[in-house]
């Protein structure tokens, strides 16, 4: 077997290992955040979209949306969990599954930093809206870092979020 052989199916398997994101990336790397992330508490999962104008959203900025909670439904009344702690009491009976907490979101890097910011977050947990930025390393773009703040960035609080990636 000559050698070029042998590189060439290295190359194909490492291109077969390749997530979408990776895939994304070659093309456009605003879109690298896009996808379905678990924040390091494991309670939620956040699916990342660009906006849908017919939902009142900005097609150009990034949103993150509940899709999956681990406890989906209030122990005590065993109806699904509330945005009970929502400042806005008019939200407060609005599903926690299916919530935006995440809005506005741009695109603030480059190809070599992957950044984004500009946008917010909302923690249902304490009904607290955050400023948001987050970053993803190009050597692993299923982790992401992502900070809320108020002010400035330095008064915050960092999570990693995981990825979560079909097998």
């Amino acid at each position: 077997m000559n050698i070029s052989k042998i590189l060439i199916g290295v190359f194909a398997a490492l291109l077969s290992t390749l997530s979408p994101a990776a895939a994304q990336s070659l093309d456009n790397p605003s879109d690298i955040i896009v996808g379905n992330w678990q924040p390091s508490n494991g309670l939620s999962v956040i699916q990342i979209y660009k906006g849908k104008e017919a939902a009142g959203e900005d097609p150009k900025k990034l949103y993150g949306r509940t899709i999956w909670l681990k406890e989906p439904n209030d122990p005590e009344t065993k109806q699904p969990n509330l945005d009970k702690n929502n400042p806005d009491e008019s939200k407060r009976k609005t599903p926690r599954k299916g919530l935006v907490i995440m809005k506005d979101v741009i695109f603030t890097g480059s190809k070599e930093k992957l950044t984004w910011g500009e946008g917010s977050i909302y923690d249902p947990n304490n009904g607290s809206t955050y400023s948001f930025e987050a970053t993803i390393s190009p050597q692993n773009l299923n982790v992401m870092e992502g900070r809320g703040y108020i002010g400035v960035s330095l008064f915050g609080r960092t999570d990693t979020w995981k990825r979560l990636v079909k097998k």
